[in-house]
């Protein structure tokens, strides 16, 4: 028989029976840490895979060195004081009798070199601090690799949080999706059950969708695979929301706890007290992360104040049971899992009615307040911080209005949507914030003449006229304009006409929005509104610009233009530079117009106006299709698609079919221009809209061409196919079209670079640096529009269709 090597002898690792899958750089951070401490504890949610971890760690340092690598379990334990005695039983040290048991282990243990694993510490964590403090101070060879669900919180130990396992992004490609760690996991516990995942596209987003909703939890994941037995992703995915009830059938050789997805929260929820219960089952209203600020709106109650809730939310944290963002994280973020926030919501509607029903209406005062207060800030000059304040708290706004939807009186409701108005249309949202406005205005219990509720109409309208349904958004505005001409408030009046006027200018009705918006401005300007006043003139330019009258319009923007920086407002600021550039285009002054476009651009994408970017990706398009720079104007066109078609945008969708028309003369299907021009002519015709004079003149001349290319039949039976095309199927086909291209299109690195100017390399290294156009500018000392130009030579040279295509072609050339 070969003799046991020292290492056998020396260590008592379990052997795993499973592969560990990822956590590369979360090996290397606690072997780095385990060199500058001799106490290093791995906290985490309950199945972060805690245990997992350390023993990959106490494996790596398992080299036969020293006096051996041991693992204590301590999950069995009911008693603290066993703790000790169960750590000297592991490493073989005989208890004294009349000697405490800790006093024998210190001394036995004397200078031994050696590691131990104290696993599992949460709910004997007292003792195993006292454990851990007496034997680092009297063992100095000794180090302690700790698993627990909060730390121990004695001098000189250093905590690492177990994260989540890596998580693909919505969106994600294939290849990406299956290289992140999560899918990994479950592909590999999947196949251990039989079970081979599907690797097409839509299988592949389901599997990232799930993970996702497990938070990338090792222990749910390795759950969920196990019920892949006996159904479906797709089924699995479904169910998701009864996960308690369907995680469950873990080994029978785990632990209880680690069986079934409730038994393992179950065990975490015993460990608290119960004002921690209460402050968490308060916490799981929320939805996404939250403020402190906010957490102490929700979760204080009569006997206990405000300031009380930071203690339990901290503690809370050292549990496990809230995520916090961390130090250097502006503003501070707390969040639950989804897997805790269900279960501690449940746990909080056990708690009754009022209870339950508390929390929810402190939730939604809360989320009143905090849109009420940014109404103002959004058209002033911190705008941007609180489009991204609203961003973040998106979740919550919504889970505020969908509780609004329940009770007896929803005006509250209508005020928080109202009051979301700008943010609704800037961040890409207008189809929801019309859909939230129009179920609360039409709740049977909200009828009465209110202002609140006219507000409501004008910002319903406002976002209605947006995404084309301009019927609703007249018959909103009369009767917010009856109501509020009988409150006798004169600024939402102006505010009313100017949106009517809008709606007349969009379709084409100009002599009505012209009389309008005279009526507006008369009254903006008598109430002293500058603001207002400079929107009914942005209104007013739109409908002589219908009109024929490129001049006034162009004055009336310029006329603006003051009026909104004074008031800070770059985002309107932004849209009038879009609308002057446009106006330059249709007078021909294509150099003034991509000065103006281009500066609108970055102010949009500095401030994530998707809206914005929509229009102006689309004008800056047109411009370089009326400068012969048709790869350029391509690349515009369909950014400009593809977010209008996630917006909700029926106008803008189908004039960016217009503009990929008109770039599309490629030689590769002479058809496929006169399906998009099909495709555009059925979208204005369910619109009810007519193209504006520009678009309009420029699609006509383009259908001349192509009738004369390919005769009048096949024109014909192309433009009839593009008008049966719906818009999925659209987005399919340029899909297909994109990546064939950027196939064709592919050069190797070196050669590419060789096709750019040095000037163009420059450019092209800092749009892979994630600069902006003005930053590029200041950068390489050159005008807006020079970088421009030189970005739109890019994409033609390198057959790219976007900026970001630019900037990901410059990473994988090695430019940054």
């Amino acid at each position: 028989m070969t003799p046991p090597s020292k290492q056998q002898f020396l260590s008592n690792l379990p052997a795993q029976v499973s592969s560990f899958i990822g956590r590369d750089a979360e090996l290397a951070e606690v072997r780095v840490l385990m060199t500058a401490s001799r106490l290093v504890t791995l906290t985490g949610a309950g199945g972060a895979g805690k245990t997992r971890l350390a023993l990959q760690v106490a494996v790596t340092l398992a080299d036969g060195a020293g006096d051996g690598v041991w693992f204590v379990e301590l999950a069995p334990l009911q008693d603290p004081d066993l703790v000790a005695a169960t750590v000297a039983d592991v490493l073989g040290i005989r208890e004294e009798a009349d000697r405490p048991v800790l006093e024998t282990l210190a001394e036995a243990l004397g200078r031994r070199s050696m590691l131990v694993l104290l696993d599992n510490c949460e709910h004997v964590v007292r003792a195993c601090a006292k454990l851990a403090d007496a034997l680092l101070r009297g063992c100095p060879g000794l180090v302690l690799l700790v698993t627990s669900r909060e730390p121990l919180g004695i001098d000189g130990e250093q905590v690492y949080r177990v994260p989540s396992m890596g998580l693909p992004a919505d969106g994600d490609d294939v290849a990406a999706i299956r290289a992140s760690e999560a899918v990994r996991l479950l592909a590999d516990r999947a196949a251990a059950q039989g079970v081979q995942l599907a690797w097409d596209e839509p299988a592949a987003a389901m599997a990232g969708r799930v993970c996702r909703r497990l938070d990338g939890i090792p222990l749910a994941l390795e759950l969920a695979a196990a019920r892949l037995r006996v159904m479906p992703l797709a089924d699995l995915e479904a169910r998701l929301d009864e996960r308690f009830a369907l995680l469950t059938g873990g080994s029978r050789a785990a632990l209880p706890r680690q069986q079934t997805l409730r038994a393992m929260v179950d065990w975490s929820w015993e460990l608290l007290t119960a004002t921690e219960r209460a402050v968490l089952a308060r916490l799981s209203v929320f939805a996404g992360g939250f403020g402190l600020a906010a957490a102490e709106a929700v979760a204080s109650e009569p006997d206990m104040p405000a300031g009380e809730v930071v203690g339990h939310l901290g503690a809370l944290v050292d549990k496990s049971l809230a995520q916090f963002g961390g130090p250097g994280v502006a503003p501070a973020r707390y969040r639950l899992l989804e897997t805790v926030r269900q279960y501690a919501a449940g746990r909080l509607d056990r708690m009754g009615q009022d209870a339950a029903g508390g929390a929810r209406a402190a939730h939604f005062d809360y989320y009143l307040s905090l849109a009420e207060a940014a109404a103002p800030q959004l058209v002033a000059a911190d705008q941007a911080a609180w489009l991204d304040r609203l961003d973040a708290e998106l979740g919550n706004l919504r889970a505020a209005i969908a509780f609004s939807m329940t009770q007896p009186d929803p005006e509250p409701g209508l005020r928080l949507a109202a009051s979301l108005r700008v943010y609704w249309a800037a961040r890409g949202h207008a189809a929801e914030g019309a859909e939230a406005l129009r179920a609360l205005a039409d709740a049977p219990t909200v009828q009465g003449a209110t202002l609140a509720r006219a507000r409501a109409l004008v910002a319903a309208a406002h976002l209605l006229g947006q995404a084309g349904s301009y019927a609703v958004a007249w018959n909103y505005c009369q009767e917010a304009l009856a109501i509020a001409g009988a409150a006798g408030d004169e600024r939402l009046v102006a505010d009313l006409l100017q949106e009517q006027a809008w709606l007349q200018a969009r379709q084409g009705q100009v002599d009505a929005a012209l009389l309008l918006a005279e009526q507006g401005l008369t009254q903006a300007r008598r109430l002293g509104e500058p603001h207002l006043t400079g929107r009914l003139l942005t209104t007013r330019a739109q409908a002589e610009n219908v009109a024929g009258d490129h001049a006034g319009a162009a004055r009336d923007t310029a006329e603006s233009l003051p009026l909104f920086r004074q008031a800070g407002d770059r985002l309107q600021a932004g849209q009038a530079l879009g609308n002057l550039g446009y106006y330059e285009l249709t007078a021909s002054d294509l150099d003034a117009a991509r000065g103006h476009l281009a500066e609108a651009l970055d102010i949009a994408r500095a401030l994530n106006a998707r809206d914005g970017i929509v229009y102006t990706t689309f004008n800056l398009g047109l411009a370089d299709y009326l400068g012969g720079s048709l790869a350029a104007a391509e690349a515009l066109f369909a950014e400009s698609l593809a977010l209008a078609r996630r917006m909700g945008m029926k106008r803008q969708t189908a004039y960016a079919l217009i503009g990929l028309a008109l770039a599309g003369h490629d030689g590769r299907d002479s058809g496929w221009p006169a399906r998009l021009h099909g495709a555009a002519d059925q979208a204005f015709d369910d619109l009810g809209e007519a193209v504006e004079p520009l678009e309009g003149r420029l699609a006509e001349l383009d259908c001349q061409r192509l009738r004369a290319a390919m005769g009048d039949d096949a024109f014909e039976a192309e433009h009839a196919v593009g008008r049966r095309l719906d818009l999925a199927q659209l987005s399919a086909v340029l899909s297909r079209r994109d990546a064939a291209s950027e196939r064709a299109g592919a050069a190797s690195s070196a050669e590419a670079v060789t096709v750019l100017t040095p000037r163009e390399v420059d450019v092209l290294t800092l749009v892979a640096q994630g600069l902006s156009n003005p930053d590029i500018a200041r950068r390489l000392v050159l005008s807006e529009h020079t970088v421009h130009r030189h970005l739109a030579n890019i994409l033609r040279k390198l057959d790219l269709s976007s900026r970001a295509a630019a900037a990901a072609w410059g990473v994988r050339s090695g430019l940054v």
